[in-house]
């Protein structure tokens, strides 16, 4: 085998296009969907953090800076996998929305 047949097998992309596809159909979606919820999200929490009370405004500060320093995939494995352990299971297409929209948020 050389190395064109070994990296660039084209019978087997051919045979993958259809994940693949689907793959692109899901993160499309994925990302679409953080999107929006991040952004209504994060400007209710920027009008928390401009004219909410006190509590509210310290909360704000909190959560920002919270899911601004926790890196994204970290966030990801806790949203996954310890919120079951309390009794929250969602599926992945669900975590990740949930995960992204949280940090989008921020």
């Amino acid at each position: 085998m050389d190395l064109v047949d070994t990296f660039f097998n084209w019978p087997v992309l051919r045979d993958a296009m259809p994940l693949l596809l689907e793959g692109l159909g899901i993160t499309v979606l994925l990302g679409a969907l953080s999107i929006v919820a991040g952004s209504v999200s994060g400007l209710a929490m920027a009008l928390l953090r401009l004219y909410g009370t006190a509590p509210l405004r310290a909360a704000a500060r909190v959560y920002i800076d919270v899911f601004r320093s926790i890196p994204l995939l970290v966030l990801l494995v806790l949203v996954y996998y310890a919120l079951p352990f309390v009794g929250v299971r969602l599926s992945s297409f669900a975590a990740a929305a949930t995960a992204l929209s949280m940090v989008s948020c921020a």
